[in-house]
């Protein structure tokens, strides 16, 4: 996109204008431009300013993150051979981190009290959220979900005080901090960016290398996150789609023992003919449930309905893949007064 194109400069003689005019340089027009990247704010007065602070709401600290107790255990997790024991790694270091510390002089070689980072990477569905919560769930500790939405402020400053509460509620709170989608904030540093966004992660890299509890991120776009994470993961843990066994043992996990399902359900045939995330095997046992019931609720669960339930997930992932406005054409002719 243009440069010009990203951003609207009105002349108050001329109106819009898109790089000068007779009253305003170009000069003018980038100079404006780059003060508005910087994240410049303008007023007329500084009572004008401490005015529209004194009325304009400041940042709530205690909406940052939400604080959830555990609810599921490592067992309740189907993942791979690899999978598990990255997690076990994780957890081998975390129950004997004094020992490795202090009696095996790791301490002399970090001079600090490292925590311990985790990287979780695949596609959706797929067991990642599960598995952090498994995992504070085996350290008996509470999840803290960071709300992105509030970890990003208009004040200048705010957002790394924002960062920085975060790190010290996790400490406060004995919890394992859990930065799900990362990619949305650990996001690749470059001159494409404005320079407080670069900032904001670069204070996010610094209080993960030295946060001394337990950090999970999880991402389904780990090409996207900064290289600079590379040093600061302890573990890199990836989540692949499940094969046809694990795909089975999904299946008998996620549809309910109460279930009134029919003599036909054949869930070995299911798993080696659907290539199904977790996730998405869920979405189809609550279809094929509704399927059921459209036919009455004293009918059973048929192994026909969890077929199109399968099929229905499958075209699911068709449709998010197009582009509805490239197929979305006007003819001529039913433009009326120059409207589309």
């Amino acid at each position: 996109m243009a440069e010009k194109d990203k951003w609207i400069v009105k002349c108050p003689k001329c109106g819009r204008i898109n790089q000068s005019c007779q009253h305003i340089s170009r000069q003018d027009v980038e100079r404006i431009v780059q003060l508005l990247k910087a994240g410049v704010e303008v007023y007329e007065s500084e009572e004008e300013m401490e005015h529209l602070e004194e009325h304009l709401p400041r940042p709530d600290r205690g909406k940052l993150y939400a604080l959830t107790p555990p609810r599921f255990d490592l067992g309740d997790v189907v993942m791979g051979k690899k999978t598990r024991e990255a997690i076990e790694d994780a957890l081998v270091e975390i129950r004997n981190k004094g020992l490795i510390f202090q009696r095996w002089g790791m301490k002399k070689v970090i001079r600090k009290n490292k925590g311990l980072s985790l990287l979780f990477a695949g596609p959706p569905g797929t067991g990642k959220t599960m598995t952090a919560e498994a995992i504070a769930r085996v350290l008996k500790k509470p999840l803290m979900i960071v709300n992105y939405s509030q970890l990003e402020n208009m004040w200048v400053g705010e957002t790394e005080k924002n960062i920085e509460a975060v790190f010290q509620e996790a400490v406060k709170n004995d919890a394992v901090l859990f930065f799900d989608e990362a990619d949305a904030v650990f996001h690749r540093r470059g001159m494409t960016l404005a320079p407080w966004t670069n900032r904001d992660v670069n204070v996010l890299l610094n209080h993960l290398e030295n946060f001394s509890g337990v950090s999970i991120l999880a991402t389904n776009l780990a090409r996207v996150m900064d290289r600079a994470l590379d040093r600061r993961i302890d573990i890199a843990v990836e989540f692949e789609i499940p094969d046809v066994e694990m795909r089975r043992e999904i299946w008998r996990k996620l549809v309910p023992k109460e279930a009134p399902l029919a003599k036909d359900v054949d869930f070995e045939a299911l798993s080696k003919k659907y290539v199904l995330s977790g996730g998405s095997i869920l979405n189809v046992v609550r279809q094929a449930m509704r399927t059921a019931l459209k036919r009455g609720k004293r009918h059973r669960i048929t192994h026909d309905d969890f077929v199109k339930a399968a099929e229905r997930e499958l075209k699911k992932s068709d449709l998010m893949s197009r582009d509805h406005m490239t197929q979305w054409k006007i003819e001529p002719r039913q433009r009326l007064g120059g409207y589309a």
